[in-house]
């Protein structure tokens, strides 16, 4: 689906049951305005349901600096070949991967991710809202001077954004043209 065609769908579902004259006859260009946020909205709605995330995730390879760190927003998606489409949340609904195939745990705090935690496990924790950590497994942590760097690159799978409308699966475009319909209307009856 293109733009054009999320635009007319959302026009004719707001127009729907409306009588004559429509009050969305030239509202064609404020409808696009709003093409964003819908898709910013489906997939974050898609990233927290089970059973749809799949659609909207991909995996990422990111290559890892001397310090074991990467910033997210610079990760190429497999699927879509674009940068700054993932959902930093969406990171925690997959799976982050490191060279040697260990899986890594997330850590929610920087504070857990300095502190000691059980060296069974390798793990990650995401700070400064896109920059991911890596903590490699069987080390003991008491301080930041202790944490060494799992072996990169990292595979990540992750829930994403596309970039453009034409992007989402086709399962996902209805959920599309309501998302947009009700962003639209709820602009209108705020107004």
């Amino acid at each position: 689906m293109t733009v054009d065609q999320l635009v007319e769908r959302s026009l004719r579902q707001l127009n729907a049951g409306q009588p004559q004259p429509h009050t969305w006859p030239d509202s064609s260009i404020d409808i696009a305005a709003c093409v964003m946020q819908a898709r910013q909205k489906v997939a974050r709605d898609v990233m927290y349901d089970s059973s749809l995330r799949s659609l909207l995730q991909q995996e990422y390879l990111v290559t890892l600096d001397a310090n074991g760190e990467a910033n997210l927003l610079t990760a190429t998606g497999s699927v879509t070949s674009t940068t700054g489409e993932i959902l930093i949340d969406g990171v925690r609904m997959g799976a982050v991967i490191d060279a040697d195939g260990n899986k890594l745990q997330p850590l929610l705090h920087y504070s857990d991710f300095i502190s000691p935690q059980p060296t069974v496990y390798a793990y990650y924790c995401i700070k400064d809202r896109a920059t991911i950590l890596t903590r490699a497994k069987d080390v003991a942590v008491n301080s930041v001077l202790d944490i060494q760097s799992v072996n990169g690159p990292l595979t990540i799978t992750a829930s994403y954004t596309p970039a453009t409308v034409d992007n989402f699966p086709l399962e996902l475009e209805d959920d599309l043209v309501n998302a947009l319909v009700a962003i639209v209307a709820s602009k209108v009856s705020l107004a």
